[in-house]
């Protein structure tokens, strides 16, 4: 057998290039309370297919499995069918994208299917493996050594593993604010699960365990977990499914509850909005003020009397334009003399809704084009985050599946230069109608919003697996962009200049990136160093070549 060693920060394909020149060491660095990892790519296998891997640390410190754990998956790739567009969607094949990483179609390892010590090895000349190790926040600071050996057929391959754990705390509550929107409904189908059968209710556990590994804080409950019933202008409201489920990711967890969308546009350039519970309701007309009069005071009680009123943060309707900003504000007054103290969010595209929502969510390339604006907005002490979705296309950073695996990662260095404290994505298993999310990655949107195709893996970042949602390595770079940001927090609060200039090195804006997954492991070092307080010290456990490695390949 024969294998390269690559950071899990940039992609593997099947056809990736390897000479096996790169040795058998393994040189991870990390904070603690976060997690190192390594990729894997092995060819060249006897006939037996079973294989075993063992993982043992060596003196001084041989630590038991739970004191430092290890984590194996095997890499699956899916076909990406079209690259992102400039803007947004996508082109046709054959049309350049200088932006992207591969030119499509093509495949790319995104699936991490866990395997066990003992495993059987997908057919094919290629194994990718993506090997973590979980870093307790309890573990002493210090350098680790440890043996990996992969063993096919009577053939092995030995990997030697150094992980130096770093003084700095990624703490274990998080101070930036993210979510990815969730479908019970795809959790049900796409598992072959009764909907609300205490199955699909544990199944709907396992989605939010893959949330919280990505230090995910905020979920959303829609309307369809209240039951709404109506005898003539009086409406009745049953909270018990709600309860439910707001109990069951608190307990994993989460920090906030998000409040559903009251409202939606039933095309994208309508003026008004409608009911999201009757889309034959105007919104603030009388008939649905008269619901949401009825409504939302008894959503306020419900939530004050399980003590929740200080975890909600409540949407209105998403993404108002400037043809429905005026509908918008009106919902707005409406919905704050209702729901009184509850901070009202919003994904945006139209500015000029000043006083509306109390946390503006824009996107990346929004905030931009509009930053001036925003920033005097910001001084003034109003909350922003972003969001990416279908859109920005072209060079922003967007966690698509044919742009640089790190400018998924770099989302969250954004999110600490920028002083916008979350992030919001609608995809973690929103799949299209008889969508099959490894082989059709592109679908096209419902022809009532946009009959034009979604960019590669817009729709998800996890995948269904047989027994629960199988991870990405698209999520697994937003984990560890969100680890960044707590380290950049952490070096901030000591010298705030300095974790500027860090940040500023590997991005100049949200089209600038350092894409060099040298270069980026080496700025990381640098910040994992001055996070411990080690910038202008003698100390730099990986080497002075790594430390001081020039920051290159940037992208505009």
């Amino acid at each position: 057998m024969i294998t390269q060693i690559y950071h899990a920060h940039e992609w593997l394909y099947p056809d990736s290039e390897l000479n096996d020149t790169g040795g058998r060491r393994v040189e991870l660095a990390c904070a603690r309370g976060g997690r190192a990892a390594t990729q894997l790519l092995i060819r060249s296998f006897p006939q037996e297919e079973a294989m075993r891997w063992t993982f043992s640390w060596h003196a001084p410190h041989r630590l038991a499995d739970d004191e430092l754990p290890i984590e194996a998956f095997r890499l699956s790739d899916v076909l990406v069918n079209e690259n992102t567009g400039p803007s947004y969607s996508t082109v046709p094949n054959g049309t350049d994208a200088p932006y992207a990483a591969r030119l499509a179609p093509f495949r790319v390892y995104d699936v991490l299917v866990p395997v066990s010590s003992a495993f059987i090895r997908p057919a094919g000349d290629t194994l990718a493996l993506y090997v973590s190790w979980v870093v307790p926040t309890e573990l002493a600071p210090g350098d680790y050594h440890g043996t990996l050996a992969l063993d096919c057929g009577g053939d092995s391959l030995v990997y030697e593993v150094s992980l130096y754990v770093y003084e700095a705390v990624v703490p274990r509550r998080e101070t930036l604010h993210t979510t990815n929107w969730h479908s019970n409904g795809n959790i049900a189908s796409y598992h072959g699960l009764e909907e609300w059968s205490e199955d699909h209710w544990a199944m709907i556990g396992r989605y939010g365990e893959a949330m919280r590994r990505a230090r995910q804080t905020h979920f959303i409950v829609g309307m369809d977990l209240i039951e709404a019933t109506r005898d003539g202008t009086r409406y009745a409201f049953d909270f018990a499914r709600a309860k439910r489920y707001i109990e069951l990711f608190l307990s994993l967890g989460f920090s906030w509850i998000e409040g559903g969308h009251l409202a939606c546009r039933t095309g994208w350039s309508e003026p008004t909005f409608v009911l999201t519970y009757d889309r034959g309701i105007e919104a603030t007309q009388p008939e649905g003020f008269a619901f949401l009069a009825q409504f939302l005071p008894a959503w306020h009680a419900f939530l004050s009397e399980n003590g929740w009123l200080d975890r909600i943060v409540q949407h209105v309707a998403d993404e108002p334009i400037k043809e429905s900003a005026a509908d918008f504000r009106i919902l707005c007054g409406i919905i704050r003399k209702l729901l009184p103290g509850v901070p009202l969010i919003e994904a945006i595209v139209d500015p000029n809704i000043e006083g509306s929502v109390d946390i503006w969510v824009p996107t990346n390339k929004g905030y931009d084009e509009h930053r001036a604006y925003f920033e005097s907005l910001q001084r003034l002490g109003e909350v922003f985050w972003f969001y990416t979705c279908w859109n920005p296309g072209g060079y922003y950073l967007n966690r698509f599946l044919d742009i640089s695996l790190l400018k998924t990662r770099y989302l969250h260095w954004g999110n600490y230069k920028y002083g916008l404290t979350g992030y919001l994505h609608w995809g973690f298993n929103q799949y299209l109608d008889g969508q099959d999310p490894f082989e059709l990655t592109c679908p096209l949107l419902a022809p009532d919003v946009h009959a034009k195709r979604v960019p590669p893996g817009d729709t998800h970042i996890v995948y269904p697996g047989a027994d629960g949602p199988l991870l990405s390595m698209r999520l697994e770079a937003m984990r560890a962009g969100c680890e960044d940001y707590e380290l950049f927090r952490l070096l901030a609060a000591s010298d705030k200049a300095l974790a500027d200039a860090i940040c500023d090195e590997g991005m100049a804006s949200f089209t600038d990136v350092s894409v060099d997954p040298d270069a980026f492991a080496a700025l990381h070092l640098r910040l994992l160093e001055a996070a411990s307080g080690l910038i202008g010290t003698d100390i730099s456990p990986l080497g002075e070549a790594a430390a001081g490695a020039e920051i290159g390949d940037m992208e505009r």
